[in-house]
Protein backbone atom coordinates (compact mmCIF):
# COMPACT_ATOMS: atom_id res chain seq x y z
CA UNK A 1 0.00 0.00 0.00
CA UNK A 2 2.85 2.28 0.46
CA UNK A 3 4.27 1.98 -2.91
CA UNK A 4 0.83 2.64 -4.07
CA UNK A 5 0.31 6.03 -2.40
CA UNK A 6 3.89 7.45 -2.66
CA UNK A 7 3.82 6.53 -6.37
CA UNK A 8 0.50 7.99 -7.01
CA UNK A 9 1.25 11.09 -5.31
CA UNK A 10 4.89 11.41 -6.82
CA UNK A 11 2.34 11.16 -10.35
CA UNK A 12 0.12 14.01 -8.60
CA UNK A 13 2.84 16.31 -7.50
CA UNK A 14 5.27 15.91 -10.20
CA UNK A 15 3.38 14.58 -13.04
CA UNK A 16 2.05 16.03 -16.60
CA UNK A 17 -1.71 15.35 -17.62
CA UNK A 18 -1.19 11.98 -18.35
CA UNK A 19 0.62 10.97 -15.01
CA UNK A 20 -1.80 13.18 -13.03
CA UNK A 21 -4.77 11.80 -14.62
CA UNK A 22 -3.74 7.90 -14.55
CA UNK A 23 -2.80 8.63 -10.91
CA UNK A 24 -6.55 9.91 -10.22
CA UNK A 25 -8.41 7.08 -12.12
CA UNK A 26 -6.08 4.63 -9.63
CA UNK A 27 -7.14 6.16 -6.78
CA UNK A 28 -10.49 6.21 -7.94
CA UNK A 29 -10.37 2.52 -9.26
CA UNK A 30 -9.04 1.79 -5.76
CA UNK A 31 -12.00 3.64 -3.70
CA UNK A 32 -14.69 1.49 -5.78
CA UNK A 33 -12.80 -1.96 -5.82
CA UNK A 34 -12.73 -1.08 -1.40
CA UNK A 35 -16.54 0.12 -1.74
CA UNK A 36 -17.55 -3.35 -3.39
CA UNK A 37 -15.94 -5.04 -0.81
CA UNK A 38 -12.84 -6.04 -2.51
CA UNK A 39 -11.19 -6.47 0.92
CA UNK A 40 -13.50 -9.20 1.91
CA UNK A 41 -14.67 -10.82 -1.24
CA UNK A 42 -18.33 -13.11 -0.92
CA UNK A 43 -17.13 -16.50 -1.33
CA UNK A 44 -13.36 -15.96 -1.24
CA UNK A 45 -13.02 -15.60 -5.53
CA UNK A 46 -15.28 -18.61 -5.88
CA UNK A 47 -17.54 -16.73 -7.97
CA UNK A 48 -16.67 -13.74 -10.16
CA UNK A 49 -17.65 -10.45 -7.46
CA UNK A 50 -19.40 -8.65 -10.35
CA UNK A 51 -18.75 -5.66 -8.64
CA UNK A 52 -15.01 -5.53 -8.49
CA UNK A 53 -15.77 -6.93 -12.41
CA UNK A 54 -17.50 -3.67 -13.26
CA UNK A 55 -14.81 -1.73 -11.49
CA UNK A 56 -12.08 -3.32 -13.49
CA UNK A 57 -13.68 -2.61 -16.95
CA UNK A 58 -14.08 0.83 -16.53
CA UNK A 59 -10.41 1.08 -15.12
CA UNK A 60 -9.79 -0.20 -18.80
CA UNK A 61 -11.95 1.64 -20.61
CA UNK A 62 -10.67 5.10 -18.59
CA UNK A 63 -6.99 3.73 -18.98
CA UNK A 64 -7.22 2.81 -22.56
CA UNK A 65 -8.67 6.34 -23.12
CA UNK A 66 -5.95 7.91 -21.66
CA UNK A 67 -3.33 5.70 -23.74
CA UNK A 68 -4.87 6.78 -26.91
CA UNK A 69 -4.96 10.50 -26.16
CA UNK A 70 -1.56 10.40 -24.62
CA UNK A 71 2.25 11.00 -25.71
CA UNK A 72 3.31 8.99 -23.53
CA UNK A 73 4.54 5.22 -23.99
CA UNK A 74 3.95 3.72 -20.56
CA UNK A 75 -0.19 3.96 -21.05
CA UNK A 76 -0.08 1.35 -23.42
CA UNK A 77 1.34 -1.36 -21.13
CA UNK A 78 -0.52 -0.39 -17.94
CA UNK A 79 -4.17 -0.70 -20.12
CA UNK A 80 -2.89 -3.76 -21.34
CA UNK A 81 -1.83 -4.90 -17.84
CA UNK A 82 -5.54 -4.16 -16.80
CA UNK A 83 -6.99 -5.66 -19.74
CA UNK A 84 -5.15 -8.97 -18.90
CA UNK A 85 -7.15 -8.21 -15.35
CA UNK A 86 -10.87 -7.98 -17.28
CA UNK A 87 -10.04 -10.89 -19.30
CA UNK A 88 -9.02 -12.97 -16.15
CA UNK A 89 -12.58 -12.04 -14.85
CA UNK A 90 -14.09 -13.59 -18.00
CA UNK A 91 -12.26 -16.68 -17.58
CA UNK A 92 -13.79 -16.89 -14.38
CA UNK A 93 -16.94 -16.46 -15.79
CA UNK A 94 -16.75 -19.00 -18.30
CA UNK A 95 -14.90 -21.48 -16.16
CA UNK A 96 -16.61 -21.50 -12.80
CA UNK A 97 -14.08 -24.00 -11.60
CA UNK A 98 -11.12 -22.14 -11.72
CA UNK A 99 -9.41 -22.48 -8.43
CA UNK A 100 -9.83 -19.25 -6.50
CA UNK A 101 -6.38 -18.69 -5.35
CA UNK A 102 -5.26 -18.57 -8.84
CA UNK A 103 -8.23 -16.22 -9.91
CA UNK A 104 -7.73 -14.07 -6.82
CA UNK A 105 -3.80 -14.11 -7.65
CA UNK A 106 -4.97 -13.00 -11.06
CA UNK A 107 -6.99 -10.49 -10.78
CA UNK A 108 -4.50 -8.89 -8.29
CA UNK A 109 -1.33 -9.28 -9.69
CA UNK A 110 -1.03 -6.90 -12.32
CA UNK A 111 -1.94 -4.12 -9.87
CA UNK A 112 1.96 -4.13 -9.40
CA UNK A 113 3.46 -3.64 -12.71
CA UNK A 114 0.72 -0.67 -13.42
CA UNK A 115 1.40 1.47 -10.26
CA UNK A 116 5.70 1.06 -11.21
CA UNK A 117 4.83 1.90 -14.84
CA UNK A 118 3.21 4.99 -13.26
CA UNK A 119 6.31 5.64 -11.17
CA UNK A 120 8.37 5.19 -14.40
CA UNK A 121 6.33 7.31 -16.56
CA UNK A 122 6.49 9.98 -13.85
CA UNK A 123 10.18 9.49 -13.34
CA UNK A 124 10.48 9.82 -17.82
CA UNK A 125 8.67 12.91 -17.45
CA UNK A 126 10.37 14.88 -14.98
CA UNK A 127 13.57 13.50 -16.75
CA UNK A 128 12.45 15.12 -20.08
CA UNK A 129 11.93 18.37 -18.13
CA UNK A 130 15.06 18.11 -16.38
CA UNK A 131 16.84 18.06 -19.70
CA UNK A 132 14.45 20.64 -21.55
CA UNK A 133 12.38 17.92 -23.61
CA UNK A 134 9.04 19.81 -23.83
CA UNK A 135 6.73 17.04 -25.24
CA UNK A 136 3.04 17.72 -24.94
CA UNK A 137 1.36 15.79 -22.63
CA UNK A 138 -1.64 14.85 -24.90
CA UNK A 139 -1.63 14.58 -29.01
CA UNK A 140 -3.38 16.66 -31.08
CA UNK A 141 -7.42 16.32 -31.04
CA UNK A 142 -8.66 15.24 -33.71
CA UNK A 143 -11.39 17.22 -35.32
CA UNK A 144 -13.70 15.85 -37.86
CA UNK A 145 -15.07 19.56 -39.08
CA UNK A 146 -12.68 19.97 -42.77
CA UNK A 147 -11.07 23.41 -42.46
CA UNK A 148 -11.90 26.33 -44.28
CA UNK A 149 -8.60 25.71 -46.40
CA UNK A 150 -9.76 22.33 -46.76
CA UNK A 151 -13.24 23.37 -47.89
CA UNK A 152 -12.25 26.00 -50.04
CA UNK A 153 -9.60 22.97 -51.87
CA UNK A 154 -12.92 20.71 -52.39
CA UNK A 155 -15.02 23.78 -53.93
CA UNK A 156 -12.20 24.44 -56.69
Amino acid sequence: MVFFVVTVIFAGWRGGGPERGTAGVYVLALTGSAYVGFLQVPGDFQVVPISLFLVDSLLLIALCMIAVRSNRWWPIPAAGCQLVAVLVHIGKLLDPTMIPDGYAFLVTIWSWPMVALLGLGTWAHRRRLADSIIVPDWKPSSDARPSRSRKLQQQG
